[in-house]
């Protein structure tokens, strides 16, 4: 015995351990490969594993008439399997949060009769993802939050379809029944849509607060009551200031049955089936092709005969940082804002570009704002960017674009939103006009959270709302080095050159000449200010009611600073301001005003080689290094 018993420890070390699914481990690198329903029935009856990464490696069957199949009563995966009014607690406990990648392969027949939270995935978190996946002729039927793929998201959803049909209450959709903060790209749906109840019904989503681009649907929606749509049933939820956002998606108001959307754009049949609808697809990164008067897009994946839906091309380079694409027409630029996967690109300005073919009148097209987007108000009171920012580079190569003309709701300007990562330089914007009813307005940007640098704006800047500035309407990032002399007409929170310089924004080595008149919140330079302000002027006459400033309006909780900044009194009209020095015109024209206080000009190295500005003394006031024209000479 004494021989055996390390034999016998020995064997029970080397049985090799269960083997969990079809294979894997559940690692990024390794996922657990889902081949059969058994398989997909293990995974949700498996919430520890909610978090792993998943593979499908063959296509699945669920019809119930198979042997071993069900008719199920919950979603497959990630249903709370409570009433709702645990709605939120369940949802913490039981969503989804790891990766399903469909591998290219469908899961059909699936069939489910229940109550709230159906589909194949019951819910989403915000981590979850599932991509190249075909759900087909399902048939569900539930109450509230029904959808063929999942019924609640809040997670990434992408290059995915649904065919069958789906019944429910409320927030009932094609694919999903509520996309809550999630994000929708690159799918579609055929799915019949029957609402029974009160709220929301859409061919692709029944109700959207989140993102979707680039889908489409076609199945037949129909419904009682409030929120029925051929695409998005409602846009938001049933209070105001919920809305989702939707960019280039499409469906069919022939076979759907319906005229209006929460979102897209409604289409006929035969437009559905042309390439020139789907201008600008596959930039998200899943391509589709189309056979031309014949099918609807399908993805590249499902190997449905058809033609490559070609992207436009702008004037040469590939979009990377070392070889942006090349903008010289307007109708490059033009461009840009249409396709939403282009707007983490890189781009250069290869010529000068007059807009006054995009200004929207007179039967002519409008110009697409890039990164636009449009602002929703949470509770407690905060405003919150729904699109697609830009998070990508725009150098304007020493160039400018002029005659831009836009008259929009939020996040107006050439840009709308500036993501943290984007940045835009070298670019002069001249004659725009510029008006926005909502908020976040700029001649060049509505709102800013990258970095923008050697730009400048003249023209007109006006709106109804809050947050308009001649160059940026609110300012989260850094701006250096910039001027604007447009003239501003606004309400509240306006500045010469930014509307709204946030806790995070920072404004440096900026002037603005243009005059500035608004109701309340309005300064020179800047209307309210709770970030950084250093080395800037403003020049031009401010006029208001309440919180007027030479160079800024108001400084907000006392976070404001401004160092080393002037205004001048005499043409503002203003001898009083939330920070900086008020001078008079004469000393706002001598260098020493601006030596002084440490300003870096052209020819003295005391503070600084940089040579940021220079001026023509007792002339004009101090001018940017990048503005001297070739037969001027500067003097210190």
């Amino acid at each position: 015995m004494k021989t055996l018993a390390p034999l016998l420890l020995t064997c029970l070390f080397i049985v090799p351990a269960y083997a969990q699914y079809s294979g894997g481990t559940g690692e990024p690198d390794d996922p657990y490969q889902i081949a059969t329903a058994a398989d997909l029935i293990a995974l949700g009856e498996t919430p520890e594993d909610y978090d792993k990464h998943f593979l499908l490696t063959a296509d699945i069957d669920l019809d119930p008439n198979l042997p071993g199949g069900k008719v199920f009563e919950r979603a497959v995966i990630a249903s709370p399997g409570v009433d709702w009014t645990d709605f939120w607690s369940a949802f913490r406990e039981t969503a989804f949060t790891g990766f399903f990648n469909g591998g290219g392969h469908t899961i059909s027949h699936l069939t489910i009769r229940g109550k709230d939270r159906l589909g194949l995935f019951g819910q989403l978190d915000s981590s979850a993802s599932i991509s190249n996946l075909g759900l087909e002729a399902v048939k569900i039927i539930g109450t509230s939050y029904v959808g063929a793929l999942v019924g609640y998201s809040n997670g990434s959803i992408a290059a995915s379809y649904s065919t069958g049909s789906v019944t429910g209450n409320s927030d009932v959709g094609g694919l999903v029944g509520d996309n809550g903060m999630g994000r929708i790209t690159s799918s579609y749906s055929t799915a019949s849509v029957c609402k029974t109840g009160w709220w929301g019904a859409g061919g692709l989503v029944g109700v959207n607060t989140g993102t979707v681009i680039e889908c489409y649907s076609v199945g037949k929606v129909t419904g009682e009551s409030l929120s029925v749509g051929g695409l998005i049933g409602s846009g938001g939820a049933p209070w105001p200031g919920a809305e989702g956002f939707v960019a280039t998606s499409f469906w069919d108001i022939e076979t759907s049955g319906q005229t209006e959307s929460g979102g897209g754009t409604g289409k006929t049949t035969a437009e559905m089936q042309m390439p020139s609808t789907f201008m600008g697809w596959g930039a998200c990164g899943s391509q589709w092709t189309i056979d031309e008067g014949v099918t609807y897009p399908h993805l590249a994946w499902e190997n449905v005969p058809g033609e490559v839906i070609a992207r436009p091309t702008y004037g040469g380079g590939t979009g990377t940082v070392d070889d942006p694409y090349l903008i010289w027409t307007a109708e490059q630029l033009n461009t840009i804002g249409l396709i939403a996967g282009d707007l983490d690109k890189h781009f250069k300005l290869m010529a000068d570009i007059d807009l006054s073919g995009f200004d929207g009148k007179n039967d002519r097209p409008a110009f697409n704002i890039i990164g636009s987007g449009w602002a929703v108000t949470l509770v407690p009171p905060e405003l919150r960017f729904v699109g697609i920012p830009f998070t990508g580079s725009l150098d304007g190569n020493g160039h400018t674009i002029s005659h831009l003309t836009i008259l929009g709701l939020d996040y107006v300007g050439l840009l709308g939103q500036l993501g943290s990562t984007a940045s835009v330089s070298n670019l002069g914007l001249k004659a725009v006009e510029v008006i926005g009813t909502g908020w976040f307005v700029g001649g060049l940007a509505g709102a800013n959270g990258g970095t923008v640098s050697n730009c400048y704006s003249t023209g007109l800047v006006g709106g109804t709302g809050s947050y308009v500035g001649g160059l940026v309407g609110e300012n989260g990032g850094s701006i250096t080095s910039c001027y604007s002399s447009a003239s501003i007409i606004a309400d509240w929170s306006v500045g010469g050159l930014v509307g709204l310089n946030s806790w995070a924004g920072s404004v440096t080595n900026c002037y603005s000449s243009g005059s500035v008149s608004a109701y309340s919140i309005v300064g020179g330079l800047v209307g309210g200010n709770e970030g950084s302000i250093t080395v800037s002027y403003s020049s031009g006459s401010v006029s208001g009611t309440y919180n007027v400033g030479g160079l800024v309006g108001c400084t907000y909780y006392d976070y404001g600073s401004v160092t080393a900044s002037f205004w001048d009194t005499q043409t503002s009209g203003q001898t009083t301001s939330a920070g900086g020095t008020g001078q008079t015109t004469a000393e706002m024209q001598t260098a020493s005003t601006f030596l002084e206080a440490g300003w870096d000009f052209v020819g003295e190295t005391a503070n600084g080689t940089e040579d940021i500005w220079w001026i023509l003394e007792g002339q004009d006031y101090p001018r940017l290094w990048w503005e001297l024209g070739e037969n001027e000479e500067p003097n210190p």
